[in-house]
């Protein structure tokens, strides 16, 4: 996709390496947009970045660099304005989950959690959205999580941490009416990926609510693209995310709770 004037369309993706990440830069891919690969690891990027050519005909930018370092953000802005590469579309995709009881977790693996789901999104929307609100014109997706809709036992950091992309970006989203920018946030529920697969409990999920990478990025991007708030992805999803409003809080943790224990 070019620019009026032109310019080739960049779209850049953090956690672009595997899982999610990777099928949403293929499915920019296929809009148009030039993805910038960012991935804490040059070798699986490089990796994802020959399948994007190989299926889209598309070359992608590797951008290595590790989000749970503080400079982190600010090194990738200034990198890429340094090489005159304009970001038209943000995708905050990357992202920790730690699977356990919150004592059972070290302190540490909270914190780098924490810095990467939240203190690193805020960070780099911040700067990418400067520029986009100069030229009246971006979009950015942030990757939240139907655990943002409510507490979940033993992922209850991660969960916490959701919650924070999905009401930063609804904040935003009304922030934002009439600038020409937008943001939109991307709820998956359990979805095939590395993470899902590290999990404890991944291989005892039912296979009925467990998505495809594919087609979680597919929705995602068609509702960034439309200047969506808020994508839940599935009809499952949908529904749990919904109806989750309907009951008291403290009936949601108790049941949420028993799913809990019965996958241990």
């Amino acid at each position: 996709m070019d620019t009026p004037s032109g310019r080739k369309k960049h779209a850049l993706i953090t956690g672009a390496s595997s899982g999610i990440g990777k099928e949403i830069a293929k499915a920019l891919a296929a809009e148009a947009y030039q993805p910038i690969l960012v991935g804490r690891h040059r070798d699986t990027l490089e990796q994802a970045a020959h399948e994007i050519l190989g299926e889209r005909g598309t070359d992608a930018v590797i951008c290595p660099a590790d989000l749970s370092e503080a400079d982190a953000p600010q090194a990738i802005f200034h990198h890429l304005h340094e090489r005159g590469i304009t970001v038209d579309l943000l995708v905050n995709n990357a992202g920790l989950l730690f699977d356990g009881d919150f004592t059972a977790i070290a302190l540490q693996d909270h914190l780098q959690l924490l810095h990467v789901n939240v203190v690193a999104l805020t960070a780099m929307t911040r700067l990418f959205i400067e520029p986009m609100l100069r030229r009246a014109d971006g979009r950015i997706l942030n990757v939240a999580s139907v655990a943002a809709f409510a507490p979940v036992p033993t992922l209850a950091v991660y969960a916490a941490s959701k919650a924070y992309v999905l009401s930063l970006t609804e904040s935003m989203a009304e922030e934002l009416k009439g600038t020409g920018v937008t943001v939109t946030a991307l709820c998956p529920g359990v979805t095939d990926t590395p993470m899902m697969h590290r999990s404890p409990r991944g291989e005892h999920l039912p296979a009925a609510i467990v998505m495809d990478a594919a087609s979680v990025a597919r929705q995602g991007v068609a509702a960034c693209l439309a200047g969506d708030t808020v994508c839940v992805a599935g009809i499952y999803n949908s529904l749990l995310a919904r109806g989750v409003h309907l009951v008291p809080r403290e009936v949601t943790r108790t049941v949420a709770g028993y799913m809990v224990r019965q996958l241990r």
